[in-house]
């Protein structure tokens, strides 16, 4: 199956214009609203009356990429030990502003069997961004491939595929914090030992600013962080179940139990 993971925060423009383009390429669409205040939400609960492939995960509070992504994971694995999903499906992270390209996942999905990777990062063309942001793209990917071993070429992209049983296997070390998750989420299945491949060119449909340097500074700690977690085994405790919840529920669930 291939899954779609889509955190969204006040997107009302663009959400269901998204899903709508990624739906034929999707078993499972799964949306977080991360305490939206717009109407998100709600537009995502009128288009689950006729789709019937949608799940809506809702936060009661805004949590960051990071926690919405957590959030996500643990309802995807949660549907894997019950036996919906399987560890080979692909989990397909996209951003809900319209950036990622939905009908890229068609060919994303066939490169990452083709190449026999576990994990696909897709590489954007940034020559068309301003020179700051391509400077800190470049440290930052060049940062994660010092720490691991593995050459990227753009740790950044929020466009990104995971098989299932790789984030089984990284979720005990991945902390979710702040806005750090492209680093954990390249950093940890290299050092896991899965087989990355970060060489895919991907387009994105605009420049969204907001990106600062203490934002690059916080995403070099976290993967910092998340090298040192998996070098000393250092797994979190499972924290305190995050609190959402859950409506629209998917047609794949009605053969399971709620999770």
């Amino acid at each position: 199956m291939v899954v779609f993971l889509i955190p969204t925060y006040n997107e009302e423009r663009t959400i269901v214009d998204v899903l709508h383009r990624a739906e034929p390429f999707a078993d499972l669409l799964v949306v977080v609203d991360d305490g939206s205040r717009d109407t998100s939400s709600r537009l995502v609960r009128t288009w689950c009356q006729t789709h019937g492939k949608v799940a809506l995960l809702t936060h009661p509070a805004n949590r960051g990429m990071s926690g919405a992504l957590r959030t996500g994971f643990d309802y995807l694995l949660g549907l894997m030990r019950l036996g919906v999903l399987g560890a080979e499906d692909i989990v397909i992270t996209m951003d809900a502003d319209g950036q990622h390209i939905p009908e890229e996942a068609g060919p994303a999905v066939r490169s990452i069997e083709e190449r026999g990777a576990d994990v696909l990062l897709g590489q954007r063309d940034l020559s068309g961004y301003p020179l700051s942001k391509r400077i800190g793209n470049w440290g930052l990917s060049l940062w994660a491939s010092l720490l691991t071993g593995y050459m990227f070429r753009d740790i950044e992209c929020g466009f990104r595929l995971m098989r299932l049983k790789v984030i089984a296997d990284i979720m005990p070390y991945f902390t979710g914090r702040n806005y750090g998750c492209a680093q954990e989420l390249g950093i940890l299945p290299v050092r896991r030992g899965w087989k990355m491949d970060n060489t895919m060119p991907t387009r994105v449909a605009f420049y969204r600013k907001g990106a600062r340097i203490r934002d690059g500074l916080n995403n070099m700690s976290m993967g910092l962080i998340a090298f040192l977690r998996v070098t000393f085994g250092l797994r979190r405790r499972r924290p305190p179940e995050d609190s959402y919840e859950v409506t629209c529920l998917p047609e794949i669930m009605r053969r399971a139990a709620p999770v």
